[in-house]
C-alpha cells in the first residue's frame, strides 16, 4: 500500500511540475510579439504555442489563411514588424491589443519589394503565462 501511494504521489508531482514548469510569455506584449515572429517565420510549431488551448488545433489553418491571405501569388514574405499602440486591460485575466503590423514582400520574379500597413487586433488571456485566443485583422 504505501509503495503505492508513493507511486501516486510521484505521478501527481510529476505532472503538477510539468503543467506548471510549461509558462506562457509574461505579458501580454511578449505573447504578442511570440506570435508574430512565428508568423513572420512561418513556425507552425512556434505558432500553434502562442495561442491559447482552445485555438491550437486551429493553427495550421490560421497560419495558411494569413500566408494565402496577406501574401499574394508570386511573393514571398520579407519582414514582419509591428508595435502596439493601445493596450486595454477587460478583466484581470484578458487584455485587448491593437496593433500597427507592416508586412513587406518580396516579387520574386522582379525582385520588387512592397510594404503594406494593417491594423490587427488581438485578444490575449492569462492561463500560466499569456497566450493570444483571438485575432482580428481591422479594416484600414
Amino acid at each position: 500500500m504505501a509503495v503505492f501511494a508513493a507511486v501516486v504521489v510521484c505521478a501527481v508531482s510529476v505532472v503538477f511540475l510539468y503543467r506548471t514548469g510549461t509558462q506562457g510569455p509574461a505579458t501580454p506584449r511578449a505573447a504578442a510579439d511570440q506570435m508574430l515572429r512565428s508568423m513572420g517565420k512561418n513556425s507552425i510549431n512556434e505558432f500553434e504555442q502562442s495561442l491559447c488551448e482552445p485555438k491550437r488545433n486551429q493553427a495550421g489553418a490560421i497560419l495558411r489563411e494569413f500566408n494565402s491571405g496577406l501574401v499574394e501569388y508570386g511573393q514571398t514574405l520579407d519582414d514582419l514588424t509591428w508595435r502596439v499602440t493601445k493596450e486595454t486591460n477587460v478583466s484581470r485575466d484578458e487584455v485587448s491589443l491593437d496593433l500597427d503590423v507592416t508586412l513587406a514582400t518580396l516579387e520574386t520574379r522582379t525582385g520588387k519589394r512592397d510594404r503594406r500597413p494593417f491594423p490587427m487586433r488581438l485578444q490575449a488571456l492569462q492561463d500560466h503565462g499569456w497566450y493570444i485566443c483571438t485575432i482580428k485583422i481591422l479594416a484600414l
